[in-house]
């Protein structure tokens, strides 16, 4: 297993699944596509924390210094309503990678993916400057895994091809790519 604590590990993942043709085992195959799911469902969560953070942060700008923690208090419902972006975490069809990649949220796994939103969460959000600082760098964050995102679901489209391809052919079945 891949060990995906950020981007450069999840562009090690993608470095390492680059080359996907007919001399790759099913085996492989079948590891690499369950490490992209992993990545994309810890990456899609990111996306999402992030697009919670830039609505706060937007939230702030319009919000006088003196009432930037009651206002967000009040308008947490909305903004959660609004503003996340979950969802369509896998392109898999053994859905038990996404459960699993999943369920290891639940276990901080995707940590390193949210360093940005830790600072953010400590920060003086009263204090502009701030709030406009890391408007650009959470905005930039999140703009880059949705990029790395797309190239995740691109590999796993990629080996999905060759699997269905290997299937046509008759070199694997459907007994050797659930085993």
């Amino acid at each position: 297993m891949f060990v995906v604590n950020s981007l450069q590990d999840i562009d090690s993942v993608l470095e390492q699944v680059n080359h996907v043709d007919e001399t790759v085992s099913t085996t492989d195959l079948r590891q690499w596509r369950s490490e992209l799911v992993r990545s994309s469902v810890f990456v899609s969560y990111a996306v999402s924390v992030l697009s919670l953070d830039i609505e706060v942060l937007n939230r702030c700008r319009g919000t006088s210094s003196a009432d930037i923690v009651q206002s967000l208090v009040d308008e947490l419902p909305d903004v959660l309503a609004t503003a996340w972006v979950g969802g369509g975490w896998s392109l898999s069809p053994d859905a038990s990678s996404s459960v699993a990649a999943a369920a290891e949220l639940t276990m901080d796994q995707a940590d390193g993916l949210l360093g940005l939103h830790a600072q953010m969460a400590g920060s003086d959000l009263s204090d502009r400057t701030t709030i406009n600082e890391l408007l650009v760098r959470v905005t930039k964050e999140r703009d880059t895994l949705v990029e790395t995102r797309v190239r995740l679901e691109e590999r796993i489209r990629s080996i999905q091809s060759e699997i269905k391809h290997r299937y046509s052919t008759g070199r694997t079945t459907v007994d050797e790519w659930l085993t």
